[in-house]
């Protein structure tokens, strides 16, 4: 048998001991000097001087035997020194030859060895009939594998929507701060898949050499977290909104809400709105600033200079101080406390104590009423009526109420209007170069890239008339929805000044002289009023 590694064997002859020694080969393994004194002391050599056992080994060019003791030993056989790996995947053996007279380890030597240091998983056979076979000494040599655990990992939360709530001003191209838009509200549908969990994986358990589970390191479970309004998915791992609105992390707790509630003022903390619900102010809407919802709007504090646009109904429990920039548009109902130099336009009714210098049109009913009651100044108008307790001011301020007409309809009626007159100066404009082009052609004077301008502006003029007969259809159906509305009206509790401009259903009248108790409407074409 050849060796790589060095090693020695002792015998003992005539009462002495005596070092076989055999260096390493082809890169093998050095013994160490301390080894070799672990050995000699194990089996009992006396009088061993390490300084001359040093000096032989390191001399040795090849196998060399050298005296070590004068003292004779008893025999010993081959064993082995058994070693666990801490984490208990390995078990290590370091087999030393035997001596002279000596035996070989038997299989059921080293099995029981095994057994002993209660190693009963993951032997390997191969290695222990290697070594049965072709022993190989001072080297450590694998008996046993245990099998490692695999590591899990920690599940997690994935949110997919922003979680960052500080709002963040745009910055210009020119350096200045636009605080109108913070992008600081985490809009979601309904449907919308908020947060995606990756589940916790435990892991796989492995075995020592012992036989024993190694469980792999604890991991960190997690569960989702939420309020109202949230669903989720059968498998578990995603987070659904069952409704449209916004959505916020608070702590790890997700909680999605169709209003969208501002605790303070809508200004630079804030910048522009919009939402895809309600949305409350408990502040003021400061000037230069917009709302926007698809849903209501309510505001607890004043309205200045803003826009408010809501897809729902606007409630505001202060009032409006518009400053003449005030825009709020409404799909549903508009109730205030005072409307103040502002435009306001709304599909439902209006309701307010007081209405003063500002436009105001509503499809439903304007009602004016509470403890002044009164309209002053501005046009207001409604499609059904018009019921205030006093119209206008003795001072004669200029003061418009018109019933019986969408205004909606109106505007685009103008509009009409407008583009019937745009139109036919179009059609007069290319009826003349057409003319013009054609004497040129009788002329022989016409350029020949102008020939095919004369069927261009031909065709123009035939589509043309096409559209105007298209917006003239419309406008005579525009024309018969302000016909005579007989439950338009007009009433007033108290007075109606003098100055005061009526329209009832295209019909106009300005008040001559102050009247008490009345209603306007119209009757057979004329406006007409009656004492109430």
């Amino acid at each position: 048998m050849q060796y790589t590694n060095s090693y020695f064997t002792l015998d003992v002859e005539n009462r002495q001991v005596y070092m076989n020694f055999y260096p390493a080969v082809s890169g093998g393994e050095e013994l160490k000097l301390n080894e070799i004194v672990e050995v000699l002391e194990r089996n009992r050599v006396e009088d061993f001087d390490k300084n001359d056992i040093y000096r032989n080994i390191m001399a040795a060019s090849g196998p060399v035997r050298f005296l070590v003791s004068t003292k004779p030993i008893l025999e010993y056989d081959e064993y082995m020194d058994l070693k666990i790996t801490p984490d208990g995947m390995y078990a290590i053996a370091r087999f030393f030859p035997p001596s002279g007279g000596g035996n070989r380890m038997s299989e059921h030597e080293l099995r029981r060895d095994l057994e002993y240091n209660k190693v009963e998983y993951g032997i390997s056979e191969q290695a222990i009939a290697k070594h049965l076979d072709q022993p190989e000494y001072f080297k450590n040599i694998v008996l046993a594998t245990g099998v490692k655990p695999i590591q899990g990992h920690d599940g997690f939360i994935t949110y997919k929507f922003n979680t960052d709530r500080k709002a963040k001003p745009h910055v210009n191209e020119d350096g200045t701060v636009d605080f109108h838009q913070l992008n600081n509200i985490a809009h979601v549908r309904r449907g919308d898949v908020l947060a995606v969990m990756t589940p916790t994986d435990l892991g796989t358990a492995g075995m020592s050499v012992y036989g024993k589970e190694v469980k792999p390191e604890k991991v960190a479970k997690v569960t989702f977290k939420y309020g109202k309004n949230i669903d989720v998915s059968e498998d578990g791992t995603l987070l659904i909104t069952r409704v449209d609105g916004y959505a916020t992390l608070e702590g790890d707790k997700v909680f999605v809400s169709n209003v969208y509630d501002i605790p303070n003022d809508v200004d630079n903390s804030t910048g522009d709105v919009q939402f895809n619900g309600a949305i409350v102010v408990h502040g003021n809407v400061r000037a230069g600033f917009k709302l926007k919802a698809e849903g209501n709007i309510e505001v607890f504090g004043v309205v200045e200079g803003a826009t408010l646009e809501a897809g729902g109904d606007v409630i505001l429990h202060r009032g409006i101080q518009g400053m003449y920039k005030c825009l709020i548009t409404a799909k549903g109902n508009l109730v205030s406390k005072f409307i103040e130099n502002a435009t306001v336009m709304v599909d439902g009714y209006v309701t307010a104590d007081s209405i003063m210098n500002s436009h105001v049109a509503a499809k439903g009913d304007v009602t004016v009423s509470g403890r002044g009651g009164s309209i002053i100044g501005g046009v207001v108008t409604s499609v059904s009526l018009i019921d205030a307790t006093t119209i206008g001011t003795a001072l004669g301020a200029s003061t418009m109420v018109e019933v019986g007409i969408d205004p909606a309809t109106r505007e685009r009626m103008k509009e009409i209007q407008l583009e019937l007159t745009n139109k036919n100066a179009e059609i007069e404009k290319l009826n003349q170069l057409v003319t013009l082009f054609r004497k040129k052609q009788e002329m022989g004077t016409l350029e020949s890239d102008k020939v095919k301008m004369i069927s261009q502006f031909t065709q123009s003029i035939i589509m043309g008339k096409i559209q105007i007969k298209e917006l003239k259809a419309e406008y005579e159906e525009k024309q018969a929805l302000m016909k005579e509305n007989e439950f338009a009206k007009i009433r007033v509790t108290k007075d109606i000044f003098a100055g005061t401009k009526i329209t009832i259903s295209g019909e106009s009248l300005i008040l001559k002289d102050t009247r008490s108790h009345c209603v306007y409407s119209k009757k057979d074409g004329e406006i007409v009023s009656s004492v109430w």
